[in-house]
């Protein structure tokens, strides 16, 4: 080979290894991004799909909290019948109040001084404090006396202060006693007759309502 051409060799070998070398690296970038692309896509699936896992069951958690609210327990249903049928508070009823007036019984008297005597079965024992054997005391500053005048003023509605007891005596045995008292500016005038129950009290067994004082005790 001559000298000449051997120079000319030399010259095209570095113009040709530099295109091949220009080649490669191009097509190392096109691998390069492909497999950018590819692993983007990749990734974006499995987060996309993770995703979708969570979801799932918290849409499916909701659900479940949805209807428990729209569906009432059996013991809820239960108590709310129980209130349906468990009865209102009631109230006194015109009945029951006539009830109380039928205990009550008028009747008129053949003594001239009585308008009315009136006896009531609802009326009960004035609570005692006395204990032991009971003895009738007409003393007016004992227990059994002011016992007596409290039975009088439950049973005429007088009260103590408004009344004067004209007189409080023996009725006929130990344990009865009568009251003869009127309001103090004598427009209602009454005699009580009352009765003694062992460990509970005086009770009241008849009412009578007067017209004069006079004859009366």
């Amino acid at each position: 080979m001559s000298e000449r051409q051997t120079r000319s060799s030399r010259h095209l070998q570095p113009s040709h290894n530099k295109k091949l070398d220009k080649l490669l690296n191009v097509l190392i970038g096109i691998v390069v991004i492909l497999i950018i692309i590819t692993a983007t896509y990749v990734f974006k699936w499995q987060d996309d799909a993770g995703k979708a896992e969570k979801d799932e069951p918290i849409q499916e958690q909701k659900n479940d909290k949805e209807d428990v609210k729209e569906e009432p327990s059996k013991e809820q249903n239960n108590d709310v019948a129980a209130q349906e049928e468990k009865p209102a508070k009631e109230e006194p009823t015109e009945e029951t109040q006539t009830s109380e007036q039928d205990a009550t019984t008028e009747t008129t008297s053949d003594n001239p001084i009585v308008d009315k005597v009136i006896t009531n079965k609802s009326w009960e024992p004035t609570p005692t404090t006395q204990t032991g054997q009971h003895v009738s005391s007409y003393d007016d500053k004992s227990v059994d006396w002011a016992e007596k005048v409290a039975t009088v003023t439950a049973v005429t509605g007088i009260e103590k202060d408004q009344m004067i007891v004209w007189r409080i005596g023996n009725n006929g045995s130990a344990n009865s006693a009568i009251a003869t008292v009127s309001t103090n500016d004598k427009t209602k005038m009454y005699r009580v007759s009352m009765e003694w129950v062992d460990n509970e009290g005086w009770l009241p067994v008849q009412l009578e309502q007067l017209n004069t004082l006079n004859g009366a005790y």
